[in-house]
Formats: structure tokens, sequence, C-alpha cells
């Protein structure tokens, strides 16, 4: 074992990957650079890692096995956006940005990996009063709803009391771009510089201002620093990668009345004798709840033919 004479073993969590370089928390609480040690070693931001340095250059060496990952699908293929994420902040916020079908989709996506999610409603200054018909199916689901205004730093010890929290050491911020993540996250962790985008004049969405899954520390005293991963702000949140019914399961609408339709293999589309289509009429289940489940269906079915 002469050839490892000098070198030091590690552990930590990676904060960000990019092509040739990944940035990991130590066990010390220490921020280290370094390179992977094979170039088919896949790596998440929230990935717990073991690394060696040898003669002062960093080199990750194994990735350890990891739980409540978030997938998401683009361009065909599916990537996971983070891993080990204790808590899933989805944010939105009042006004012209608020997206229940976008909202949907970065809710299921959690459910998928089994993380605990709020949902975290922004720019309540501006009127939450005018989002509670929406805000009010997802609390009916046993979703917390958190209004915060970050530029008014008004309800954000919601989002730290979670955050100091034992059982968190790892939380993540997903949200559509012009939704004020970035303020959010630069409230919580001052210094974080997230770049602060405008509304798009055409669109009325934000601009994307960061491209790649970065986690930031945050410090909370007498303990070890905890992870935020800020997730790229996202146009379209891809699910084609998802299984039909786990789609399914993953409302709770359908859930709950699985296996009262007239035929069990029900997929609630033009199928005779539908309970959720009946409910759906009804208004007993939200029109855009069922629109969100047509169009992730029909994402499905679309990438499987291809």
């Amino acid at each position: 074992m002469a050839d490892r004479i000098g070198t030091e073993e590690g552990s930590g969590s990676v904060l960000e990957v990019s092509r040739r370089y990944v940035t990991v928390l130590n066990a010390d609480g220490e921020v280290v650079t370094g390179t992977l040690s094979s170039r088919t070693m896949q790596l998440a931001t929230g990935d717990r890692v073991s690394f060696e340095t040898r003669s002062g250059q960093v080199f990750v060496t194994k990735v350890h096995e990891a739980s409540r990952r978030l997938f998401r699908s683009y361009r065909g293929a599916v990537r996971c956006m983070g891993a080990n994420i204790d808590h899933l902040f989805v944010i939105t916020a009042v006004g012209e940005t608020l997206n229940p079908l976008a909202i949907d989709r970065m809710i299921i996506a959690g459910r998928m990996g089994a993380i605990p999610l709020s949902l975290v409603v922004n720019k309540q200054d501006l009127g939450f009063e005018h989002v509670t018909f929406i805000t009010s199916v997802y609390e009916r689901m046993g979703i917390p709803v958190l209004p915060v205004s970050a530029k008014a730093e008004q309800g954000l010890d919601q989002l730290t009391s979670i955050l100091d929290s034992d059982s968190c050491a790892t939380v993540a911020l997903c949200g559509v771009s012009g939704v004020g993540k970035s303020t959010i996250l630069n409230k919580l962790v001052p210094g974080a510089k997230a770049k602060i985008g405008e509304l798009s004049e055409r669109t009325g969405q934000g601009k994307q201002t960061t491209t790649q899954p970065r986690g930031f520390l945050y410090r909370v005293q007498d303990k070890s620093p905890k992870v935020i991963i800020d997730f790229p702000g996202v146009g379209y949140f891809g699910l084609s990668h998802v299984d039909p019914i786990a789609l399914m399961d993953a409302f709770d609408e359908m859930r709950s009345v699985k296996g009262q339709c007239r035929f069990l293999d029900c997929r609630h589309l033009q199928e005779p004798g539908c309970v959720v289509r009946d409910q759906v009429e009804s208004g007993e289940i939200a029109g855009w709840r069922y629109q969100s489940y047509l169009q992730i269906l029909q994402e499905i079915e679309d990438a499987k033919a291809y």
C-alpha cells in the first residue's frame, strides 16, 4: 500500500457539480473543491460522497446510496436534480407568475421522491386573499401553505423554523422563474448573491438566472452548517419518466376514490362510470388539477410513443 502514503480520506455532501469540478462540504464544515476519480461517476447536488486528498488535490472516489431524490425529465433524458433532500420548498407567488399546473408538477416530483414539502407563496403583500381558492386545495391535501413576502421580510420565520429543525440537513428551493426564489435565498443566506431576474415582457415569466443546482450553506448557531439547494428556475418541469399508475396515486383526489370507478383499470379519460370525471363536473375536484393530470399523462404517452 505504498502508493497510499500521504493520502487523507474524507467525506461530505456535494454542493455543486460542473464538468470538471465538484464542490463538497466536508464533515468538518469546510468547503473543498476536487475532481471525480472516474468519468463514469454520476453526481447530483446533495449526494454524499467519499474523497481522498493526494498531494493537496481532492478526488471524489465514491458516491453513497441516496434517499429522497428529485427527478425531472428534460429533452428525452431523466435528470436527478438533487439527492438526500429532507424538505422541498415549492415556491410560487401572488400575481401573474402563479401557475397551478407548474406547482402540481413540482409537488408530484417531490412526492415521487418521498420528500416532505411545503408550498411557499411569495409576494403575499400583493393580496394573498386572491389565491386562497388555489392554496386551499393544497391545504386539504395536507400540504402546508406558507405565505411570505421576501421583499418585506415577512413570514420567512416559517421557513427558518423548518431549516432549524434537527430533522433537516438539506432542503431545496424549486419554482418557476420570476416568483422571487433568488430573493428568498438571499434572505436566508446573506451573501449568497443569487441573481434576481426581471419579468419577461412577452410571457410575464421571470428570466432564468440559475443554470445548475447549487448548494448554499445555511449556518445554525453551535451546529454544523446545513445545505440549501437552489434549483434552476424552470419554465417546464418534465415528468415523462413517471409511471402512469403512480401518477394517478400522486393525485390525492384520485387516490381517495381508487377502485370506485366502474372499471378497475379506469384512467379517468372517457370511460363510462368514471367517478373522477363525475367529481370534476360537480366541482369536487378542481378543474386545473384534472387538467394537470391529463397534461402529464399525455406527456408520458408521447414519450413512450417516441
